[in-house]
């Protein structure tokens, strides 16, 4: 396998490693237990600044390739492009959500929690749909020389959580996983 998909492959199961974590705190939440709403956002702030600065321009490179050495991979690029803007509004949204909530501003139980339960419906379809659909269309497709001519050209962010060299920031998040 290449070291690219390889490398998006590790990050989808730390990805999905935070979900399960936000999970567990909105179940906590919708049942009226004591619920750690900044290790949420925590949570989410990793997945949408990781997910935006580092991960999504890794597989766009990745997919354009795919879609120009195969065409008709088009409709599903789209697709996952499609989904990367859904995913940061999405994002958004959560945060935002999180924030009203923790500041006790007048927002519904109920509305939070669709909120919450979109963004984590939505990411992990994505994430099935990329390892399922997408990946297995990039290692037939790509040739060897382009991943090798990739693999070469490309610059990785160290991730801020799950990487070595762990952010400070994540700190608290780490420990919770």
């Amino acid at each position: 396998m290449s070291q690219i998909l390889e490398h998006l492959h590790q990050d989808h199961i730390h990805m999905a490693r935070v979900l399960d974590l936000i999970e567990r705190e909105l179940k906590r939440f919708n049942g009226n237990l004591p619920a750690d709403l900044s290790l949420i956002y925590d949570g989410l702030h990793y997945l949408t600044q990781h997910g935006d600065r580092c991960h999504h321009p890794l597989e766009d490179r990745v997919f354009a390739r795919l879609e120009e050495v195969n065409p008709s991979t088009r409709e599903a690029v789209n697709r996952l492009r499609e989904e990367h803007e859904a995913l940061y509004a999405k994002g958004k949204a959560f945060r935002d959500a999180v924030r009203d909530v923790e500041s006790e501003a007048a927002m519904e139980r109920r509305s939070f929690l669709e909120v919450a339960q979109d963004y984590l419906q939505h990411q992990r379809r994505h994430l099935d749909f990329e390892e399922t659909t997408i990946f297995p269309m990039a290692r037939t497709h790509i040739s060897t020389k382009d991943w090798d001519d990739m693999d070469m050209a490309e610059e990785r962010a160290t991730d801020p959580l799950f990487g070595s060299n762990a952010d400070p920031e994540y700190q608290r998040l780490r420990s919770a996983l």
